[in-house]
């Protein structure tokens, strides 16, 4: 998941998601624009600097990045022990560590854990950053462009769409745009309209249950905040993810038509 402006929401809806998805999963926070958000904000500043990101970095220089390290510096997240958070950065300054090279063997880690039952999430922050985790966006079964429905956020994913796409083929629906806020004010048929971009999912504009996600009042009740607008929001834009996924699959698999 990523974004072409500034706070859309892609991290608190990549916690969302992961927290809601179907099977266990890990949060790849690869936003490489600071410190960590999810140590500071949904995991309230309990964890320390490190482990992080940086750590994973440190041994793929050293030969040494594979199941054991990465399970090594993930986290559990409060509200479900399944649900994993791998930490980034604790501050910008150690954006340097994360090379071209790190990326790939990274994203060469992640594309396994399906098979050992854990599903992937990856907060890959704003497109056009140095060190961005490019690799990680491209190997990705799909590429999720988070925007709001105003007009500034419009156009600059219209002007981004063409980048965003890169050599993958519309007919696959690799890439697309979730819009947070739809209505407010405009369309998510207005936003496919004006960015070419299949828009997969909406999801509600409710920034009281996402500050809790970001660490501001504590969630009290799971039951609770399960039935807020942003959780039933996200299961449905969950559903249709999953619906995109596997039409894309059955057209690469070469059957033609649709499921």
């Amino acid at each position: 998941m990523t974004s072409t402006r500034g706070a859309p929401g892609v991290t608190t809806l990549a916690l969302a998601l992961t927290l809601a998805w179907p099977r266990p999963a890990l949060l790849v926070e690869g936003d490489v624009s600071g410190s960590s958000s999810i140590n500071a904000g949904h995991l309230r500043g309990e964890a320390e600097p490190a482990p992080n990101m940086v750590d994973l970095a440190i041994a793929a220089r050293n030969n040494a990045l594979n199941l054991a390290t990465l399970r090594g510096v993930t986290r559990e997240l409060p509200l479900d022990s399944d649900r994993l958070v791998l930490p980034g950065l604790a501050n910008s300054a150690q954006r340097a560590t994360l090379t071209k090279d790190f990326w790939e063997a990274l994203a060469a880690l992640l594309v396994t854990l399906p098979s050992h039952g854990i599903d992937v999430v990856i907060d890959a922050g704003r497109v056009g950053m140095r060190e961005a985790p490019k690799a990680l966006v491209d190997r990705a079964t799909l590429s999720a462009v988070v925007t709001r429905s105003k007009l500034d956020h419009i156009v600059s994913l219209a002007a981004n769409a063409a980048e965003l796409r890169g050599d993958a083929d519309v007919a696959n629906d690799r890439v697309g745009a979730i819009v947070v806020g739809e209505g407010q004010p405009h369309s998510s048929k207005d936003v496919g309209r004006a960015t070419g971009l299949p828009v997969w999912a909406t999801v509600a504009w409710d920034p009281v249950n996402a500050d809790r996600l970001s660490g501001g009042k504590e969630i009290t009740s799971r039951t609770r905040f399960e039935k807020s607008p942003l959780m039933r929001s996200v299961r449905s834009a969950i559903s249709e993810l999953n619906r995109v996924a596997q039409r894309r699959e059955y057209v690469l698999n070469g059957r033609g038509g649709r499921p």
